[in-house]
């Protein structure tokens, strides 16, 4: 779990670290990046976008400045990975970024 103050904003970051695993999806193609964000009790629903930081076939490091509004209130929040490949949208798994006070 990834940890973040309520109220963040840029220049604190989101970096996120996506390997390809066992499929043999080529990582240095993907052209976009997203994080598809829920909170359990609903109250967050949005997508946050992100940009490539560096990527190689196997590896891809995407990074998200935090916006005013993006971590308003200490929640736990469902982050999924969203891959724009020329092939199509890729999601991948997802991981909990928790939200303090």
């Amino acid at each position: 779990m990834i940890t973040v103050y309520k109220g963040a904003i840029a220049p604190e970051a989101l970096s996120v670290t996506i390997t390809r695993g066992r499929n043999d999806m080529d990582l240095s193609t993907v052209t976009a990046v997203a994080f598809l964000v829920r909170s359990a009790d609903g109250t967050v629903n949005a997508e946050w976008s992100a940009s490539v930081v560096s990527s190689s076939a196997t590896q891809l490091i995407a990074t998200h400045q935090f916006a005013a509004g993006d971590v308003a209130a200490a929640n736990t929040l469902r982050i999924m990975p969203k891959l724009t490949l020329p092939t199509g949208v890729r999601r991948c798994v997802p991981f909990n970024l928790e939200v303090s006070e």
